[in-house]
């Protein structure tokens, strides 16, 4: 039989309306497979927003340290994180991560007889009603008001690009009844919620195969458009909304650039990626569109980036086109225990490992490597130890070239960079 999809068969719609209603999650608690309003009135649980309507990116560079940097990380790496867990693998990632960098500068200050900066020491805070280890559901007051139900059939849980509903870190709960959207204070955030929603939802995800499907997408410029419009590009998958750009004015020739990286992950089965440039003030009828099948993007091995002459009413002399550069990804994922021995081999043997592939593969796979040995090494509780070893060979390497020292395109500087 064929995997399980990342989705099941719904007929709520896969995409919040750009006017949807975006809850605080901070108001909600997870109690026995539902999702509670805990205590507060429903208006004060809703986030006010000003809804400019403009695209909110999040690109890898608003990604906080310690939390997944790309995206389109393919679902093998995903699901190789929990295998071959030993004790040490209940390490918090903040202590795994923090400051390598800094140990790996203070070691080499020291063979060259330096003093040390005196590191402060950091503060930590703790907000009021939250104790220290993170878990805050006990100091709230009993369900009240409103809650999702999580233990039904073909639930979805996903995240929500920020260009649909105005904020950065948002995902959506679709059950039988309806769907809603919930916003996050960070990237980090909304992924811890994300996976724990769908270990609710599906307790025994790890041991089933399943399908993972993603979307990355540059959508760079436009040409030959009607001059002075205010235009938008929205992204449709198969006629729903899943992103769009923000809206910029074409100039007189009738160009107009975005360059803006759409990352959409944990898509529903889809077969065409429709491409479609809408006025500003008149979202609903497309000035010009082209659809291109997905099979096309998930061919090529490489993003496949092109001119795309877009179709409209009306004609004209020049016919307007869009350059996009996307790979469409889909992942087969295979119960964890068939990645068990994957991961002990690199957890005892990353160090040969880099070593011979380091010489042998493009930089532009040297990141793609890093983050999912880092994300595999992060799960056995040796993520430490692995970028330790690799930051010192860097620093023996380059002992006395200091200023290339995690600047070249290595793994190491790619995993520390992780």
């Amino acid at each position: 039989a064929p995997p399980a999809g990342t989705h099941g068969t719904s007929s709520i719609p896969l995409a919040p309306a750009p006017d949807a209603l975006v809850w605080d999650v901070s108001s909600f608690s997870l109690v026995d497979g539902h999702l509670v309003l805990m205590g507060r009135d429903e208006e004060a649980s809703c986030r006010s927003r000003n809804r400019t309507g403009s695209s909110i990116s999040e690109s890898t560079n608003l990604h906080p340290a310690g939390s997944r940097r790309d995206p389109d990380l393919t679902a093998d790496e995903k699901s190789s994180r929990g295998a071959g867990r030993s004790t040490e693998s209940e390490t918090p990632p903040t202590s795994q991560f923090s400051n390598v960098k800094g140990l790996l500068w203070k070691r080499l200050w020291e063979r060259k007889g330096r003093g040390v900066p005196k590191a402060e020491t950091p503060v930590v805070t703790v907000p009021d009603g939250e104790s220290r280890n993170g878990s805050w559901e006990s100091l709230l007051p009993p369900p009240s008001v409103a809650e999702l139900d999580l233990t039904g059939d073909n639930v979805i849980v996903r995240p929500v690009h920020g260009s649909i509903v105005g904020e950065k870190f948002c995902f959506q709960i679709i059950t039988g009844e309806g769907s809603r959207s919930f916003g996050c204070t960070s990237l980090a955030e909304r992924d811890r919620w994300i996976e724990n929603l769908r270990r609710t939802v599906q307790p025994n995800k790890d041991n089933c195969e399943r399908l993972e499907l993603a979307l990355s997408l540059w959508v760079y410029e436009a040409r030959d458009l009607p001059p002075r419009r205010r235009l938008r590009c929205h992204l449709h998958l198969d006629g729903t909304l899943f992103a769009r750009t923000t809206a910029k004015v074409a100039g007189p020739d009738g160009e107009l650039f975005w360059g803006e990286l759409f990352q959409l992950a944990a898509l529903p089965p889809a077969r065409a990626l429709t491409l479609a440039l809408c006025r500003d003030d008149n979202p609903g009828q497309p000035v010009a569109s082209i659809t291109v099948p997905l099979a096309e993007l998930a061919a090529a091995r490489q993003p496949l980036e092109r001119w795309y002459p877009l179709s409209g009413p009306g004609g004209g002399e020049r016919v307007p086109s869009v350059r996009v550069r996307g790979r469409y990804r889909e992942v087969r994922v295979l119960p964890i225990v068939r990645y068990k021995e994957l991961a002990e081999f690199i957890t005892f043997h990353y160090r040969e490992l880099c070593a011979r592939l380091e010489p042998t593969i493009a930089v532009r796979h040297k990141e793609e490597l890093a983050g999912a040995l880092v994300r595999v090494l992060q799960s056995t509780g040796k993520a430490k130890s692995f970028l330790i070893d690799l930051g010192a060979a860097e620093l023996d390497r380059f002992d006395d070239r200091e200023a290339l020292i995690f600047r070249e395109n290595t793994l190491a500087t790619k995993a520390i960079d992780e």
